[in-house]
Order: C-alpha cells, then structure tokens, then sequence
C-alpha cells in the first residue's frame, strides 16, 4: 500500500492508535472485526472521501477500534473485504445465492453464523441444484447474515 497520496495519512493516524511505534509491527496489530454499509458517505482514516463500506478494525494489543474503507483493509491488513461486500450484494439480491469462502469465513470469525451452518454453506457452496429443505436453510442463513451487517445512515 506505500503507494497513493492516502497512505501517510493512514500510517499516522494508525500508529497513534496501535501500541507499536514502528509501521510493519503495528499494522500486525490490527484485524477486520465488522463491516457496515453507509447510507450517507463517509470519510476513511486515509481521508479519502466518499466511501461507503466501511471495516471495522480492532486492535488487539491496545483494544482500539477503528473504520477504514474497503480498500485501505485490502491494502493494510491484506484481506479481501470486497468479497464479502461483493458476496453481500449477491444474496441481498437473490439470497438463494451462495455466499464465497472468504465470505463463510469472516461470518464463522465473527460469530454470525454457528460452526454448523459454517459446515452447511461451505458444504453446499459449489452446489447449484439444492433440495427445497436445503435451499429453505441457505435463504434463513443468508438472510441472518443480512441481518447481522450494520447499516449507518438517516433512511434505515
């Protein structure tokens, strides 16, 4: 991420926050806790403007708490939080969609879903002919999951 205008701004504002003084220790520090989705435009810690989904980061020496955009957790942290953004469109658009493994993942992370719906979605993720039962689970899964994903903004 050393690269853009953005990321001195995010290195900073980062390290206040982190226990470590140095970049590459700090940033180890971090990981992605939650994810929103904003009806109003925000700002990341980088200053870029606008953004909409958000991550939620925590730091687990200092207990801190931060959100970043989308992007600058791809390039911070190396995770591909717009996966589970993309996977989140999916099955708001059509939750009989399956969700990605990246997706699955985070959710088990974060407690949203239980170790047997984890086994359940990553059973029948490849799967595109679902018994009616099945697909009855999977809609309830994907629409807890939907439920789960906080919104900010004044129209929710």
């Amino acid at each position: 991420m050393e690269e853009g205008y953005n990321f001195k701004v995010l290195q900073q504002n980062i390290l206040a926050l982190s226990h470590a003084a140095e970049w590459q220790i700090a940033r180890k520090e971090w990981h992605l806790v939650g994810i929103t989705e904003s009806e109003e435009p925000e700002t990341c810690l980088c200053g870029h403007y606008p953004i909409i989904e958000l991550c939620t980061i925590k730091n687990i020496v200092t207990s801190n708490v931060a959100d970043v955009g989308n992007r600058c957790v791809k390039r911070f942290l190396g995770l591909d939080s717009d996966k589970i953004f993309t996977a989140l469109k999916r099955i708001r658009k059509d939750p009989t969609k399956s969700l990605n493994a990246d997706s699955i993942v985070f959710f088990k992370g974060t407690r949203t879903i239980t170790s047997w719906e984890y086994d359940f979605l990553t059973n029948t993720q490849g799967k595109r002919k679902l018994s009616s039962r099945q697909l009855e689970t999977r809609i309830n899964i994907n629409n807890k999951i939907l439920a789960s994903v906080a919104r900010r903004g004044t129209n929710l």
